[in-house]
């Protein structure tokens, strides 16, 4: 990124002068020194000298003075990238000096200038978990030094990492244990983080109270540049308050004394709390009703951050990921929203959610990254409502295709991050070492994860492992990323691009779940046909939730019991969702749900208000459609790209199926499972792993080896996190555990209950197994949304298989299986309800699927086909020495 600060002059020619002389003499310590010191003078002044140090220097560093010194290089260099607002170019530079003193066994404490500001850059950042972890191991060395200061100061820094992510009671502990070990300095910094935890929780008045104590003692202190930034933290800090208690001219005053305090000590050039601080004035502003004095603020804002060209406009190649600029894009949009300015409105809250975007990249831990989706997902709504308005008033089809963008930035992000890398990963087909310690580190992870959750003695060990092996992770994908730059994938969403990469003909039904409105967009042969607003999303989305929870969560009476109820309830879920649609007969649909629409099986809806009694002739809206689903339409189209890994000559590379016919260290048969592993023998050729066989070594083995895996066992959800587990013979397996695998089979059938749901996470969906599977590069999966019907999922099982084996599509094959079902005169009443034949689901990109038919293995076409080839040949000899023509010597 390019920042305001960062234009520089040359270094004076007594600089110059002296690391020329420095270098003729081989003194690489001294060079280094005296460019670090030149930076440290001119702090906003020489970045780009400081920045080009190791292309100047004429070698690396040998002694361990050198290396020092070469480790401090870095360090400042860290240190001006954040000073110039520069806060991932910053965070890089950290990273590259803590691994050059972990590399090197550097004898040298880097608590104070590498650990402490690299974890504060990352709170900048708002990956506070990965900040909580650097800041972890600085305590835990200051407690080992008894170094009393740096204790109680990181002590203050975990504090503000744990308000950040609402964690008020951890962040109320350190500041009262780095309370026990403060200095007067020291303590300043915890009373400061102390008011923004009270200002963050709403208590205004006590947070009030302890920033004005705490500006009374500061301005009793000599002022430095240390002390400074303390005095500027404070006046920024009791500003916040001041806004939040609607003080606007108090709140005003305290920002312009941080202004004056940054002129005086770093003349203006800590960037990014200049931005912060004209933002919230700007803010002021805005909370006045002054729109276009707000906007002057905000631009000069954008001006200090570099964004601005010669005309005052923004470059938008000059985006990058920093959540102060996230924000004033996001202030600007309420300013032009204010304003009536919709159009420029629009613009900056897409310019802050591609700010967020490039933030988003830069984050490792899949926590952070679900905080940031469901932030990312509030603002987008803001969005949708802003370009419906304008769809509406213009009848401007752009404005389609852009609602249909905003929704996929909400949309599986982090599943599809997961499904590039491994698509790409596979793709380089190499033997890189760095490639197999990212699969042990992954294995590793899921191995000290799984520990924790098993064992709560064991749990705050397994975790902190689990935290060290993600760091070290992190610093492996970094160095994958700039080896492989395919691996960096970091490009911006394009919405036609999309588009044009799906097959014609494809429609698509695509749901935003918002605060206020739902939207349906419905994409048919690559265009966006039209988009639909529902109000009330709040009501609409309990009442899908309640209708789930009632007539399938909780078993099958109240469906049995009331069944005119159920079907009026189904009913108005159908109007509700689909009712302004209009589709041909028995057109396939590929449903993209979100939040709770994500638990509703859209087939077993009903399409027509007239109620009868004879449940077989309901009107669901399987019989007019097939029916599967998506997560984003990004995914789908990612999914599609899986080449398939069958292997000539190798029958496991077929089918696999695990059964489990007895509930674990039972002797109690499932009949149903048994009845599906011998309907399956008798239909498919392939690996059959059943009971004790059905181990999860067995497991990992056939996942990584064949094209379809089928999995009969017990599904359920563990943990306080709800993670979805299986169970095996012998162990379960998290879902967690199935990131580490190399290969995937192109399709999963988990006939199991429940393997379709999980948690619920704002703009990532339902983190199932399903979801799991596919993060790995399965194209797709047949799942359950709940407890299956043993007897009903068999049977549609083996029917779904028979119908593949003729060559129909998963989800035609699996529609089918379900037509059967409901067209059976032998069933009871009750077994034509949906809770028996709707809970299995086809989620992913649909495709028919080679299956090699029982008692014809693939060794068994190759001896056929050698046998035929043997016998055509033989005829063919035969034939031909038959009709040729034999010439006699002549009799003499």
């Amino acid at each position: 990124m390019t920042l305001a600060a960062q234009t520089v002059s040359s270094p004076p020619v007594v600089i110059t002068r002296s690391l020329d002389s420095l270098k003729k003499n081989n003194n690489l310590s001294d060079w280094i020194y005296t460019r670090i010191d030149y930076a440290q003078a001119y702090p906003g002044e020489s970045l780009s000298f400081l920045m080009n140090s190791a292309a100047a220097a004429w070698r690396k560093p040998k002694s361990a003075t050198e290396i020092q010194a070469w480790v401090l290089l870095l360090s400042h260099q860290g240190y001006n990238q954040m000073y110039a607002g520069n806060i991932l170019n910053s965070i890089n530079c950290y990273e590259q000096a803590y691994n050059y003193w972990q590399d090197h066994q550097v004898n040298m404490d880097i608590s104070d200038f590498v650990l402490k500001p690299w974890a504060n850059n990352y709170t900048r950042l708002g990956d506070y978990e990965k900040a909580i972890f650097i800041q972890q191991k600085t305590l835990n060395y200051a407690l080992k030094e008894q170094d009393e200061e740096l204790a109680a100061t990181t002590y203050n820094n975990l504090g503000i990492s744990y308000r950040s992510i609402g964690d008020f009671k951890k962040a109320m502990e350190c500041i009262e244990l780095g309370s026990q070990k403060a200095t007067f300095s020291s303590l300043i910094l915890l009373n400061n983080t102390l008011a923004d935890i009270y200002k963050e929780k709403n208590e205004l008045k006590l947070a009030e109270s302890i920033i004005t104590k705490n500006m009374v003692r500061q301005k009793k202190m000599k002022q430095d540049q240390e002390t400074a930034y303390w005095l500027l933290s404070s006046y920024t800090t009791a500003g916040d308050v001041q806004f939040a208690l609607t003080n606007f001219p108090a709140a005003e005053r305290y920002y312009r004394l941080g202004l004056q305090t940054n002129d005086q000590y770093y003349k203006g050039n800590r960037l990014r709390e200049k931005a912060y601080i004209i933002t919230q004035l700007g803010k002021i502003k805005l909370g006045l009703k002054q729109a276009k004095v707000a906007l002057v603020y905000f631009n000069q804002t954008l001006n200090t951050l570099g964004l601005l060209d010669a005309k005052g406009q923004v470059n938008q190649n000059k985006i990058f990921g920093d959540n102060r600029l996230q924000d004033v894009f996001y202030q600007r949009s309420l300013a032009y929203s204010y304003l009536g300015e919709e159009k420029e409105a629009l613009q900056n809250i897409y310019w802050s959610l591609l700010t967020r975007d490039k933030i988003r990249f830069e984050l490792a831990d899949v926590k952070t990254k679900q905080r940031f989706q469901s932030e990312t997902k509030q603002m987008a709504e803001k969005a949708i409502t802003i370009a419906f308005g304008l769809l509406e008033k213009t009848k401007q089809h752009h404005y389609a295709e852009i609602i249909l963008q905003l929704i996929e930035q909400t949309k599986a992000r982090i599943l599809l991050d997961d499904i590039r890398r491994n698509q790409q990963q596979l793709s380089l087909q190499t033997r890189d070492s760095l490639f197999l310690q990212q699969q042990n580190l992954e294995s590793a992870i899921a191995y000290q994860e799984k520990i924790s959750l098993h064992s709560s003695g064991g749990s705050k060990y397994a975790k902190e492992n689990s935290a060290d092996l993600k760091f070290k992770l992190e610093y492996v994908n970094k160095k994958l990323r700039e080896r492989y730059p395919a691996l960096a994938w970091n490009e911006e969403l394009n919405v036609q691009s999309i588009l044009k990469r799906v097959p014609p003909g494809t429609h698509f039904i695509l749901f935003f779940s918002g605060l206020d409105y739902i939207y349906t967009v419905e994409i048919n042969n690559r265009q966006v046909q039209q988009v639909i607003r529902t109000s009330h999303a709040l009501q609409v989305k309990q009442m899908i939730s309640d209708f789930v929870e009632t007539y399938y969560n909780n078993g099958i009476e109240a469906m049995t019991n009331k069944p005119k109820d159920f079907y009026d309830a189904s009913f108005r879920c159908y109007q509700l969702l689909l009712g302004q649609f209009s589709f041909k007969k028995n057109e396939g649909l590929i449903i993209i749900p979100d939040e709770v629409i994500g638990r509703l099986s859209f087939e077993s809806l009903i399409t027509d208000q007239s109620y009868q009694r004879s449940i077989a002739r309901w009107p669901f809206l399987l019989k007019k459609q097939g029916i599967s689903y998506a997560f984003s339409l990004q995914t789908w189209i990612n999914q599609s790209r899986r080449k398939h890994m069958i292997v000539s000559g190798n029958e496991n590379k077929g089918f696999a199926g695990l059964f489990m016919t007895h509930q674990v260290n039972d002797k109690q048969l499932i009949p149903a499972v048994a009845l599906e592993a011998s309907s399956l023998k008798k239909l498919i050729s392939g690996r059959f792993l059943i009971d004790n066989e059905a181990d999860t070594k067995n497991f990992f083995d056939a996942f990584e080896q064949a094209d379809v895996l089928h999995i009969s066992t017990h599904s359920y959800l563990s943990g306080p996190h709800k993670e979805p587990t299986l169970s095996f013979s012998d162990d379960e397996v998290f879902l967690f555990e199935l990131a580490a695998r190399k290969n995937a089979p192109g399709l999963v059938v988990l006939s199991a209950c429940r393997t379709a749901d999980g948690m619920m996470t704002d703009g990532e969906g339902i983190i199932s197994l399903s979801r799991g599977f596919a993060a790995i590069g399965t194209q797709g999966t047949i799942a359950s949304l709940w407890n299956v019907n043993d007897d009903a999922a068999a049977k549609i099982t083996a029917d779904t298989y028979k119908n593949m084996l003729k060559e129909m599509k998963i989800s035609s094959s699996l529609r089918e299986a379900k037509l059967n079902w409901l067209n059976n005169p032998r069933l009871t009443s009750d077994q034509y309800l949906p809770y028996y034949w709707d809970a299995l689901i086809f989620m992913g990109y649909d495709q028919q699927v080679n299956l090699p038919k029982a008692g014809w293995s693939v060794s068994s076409y190759l001896l056929i086909s050698l046998t035929f080839l043997f016998i055509l040949t033989a005829t063919f000899l035969f034939y031909r020495s038959k009709n040729k023509k034999v010439t006699y010597p002549a009799l003499k």
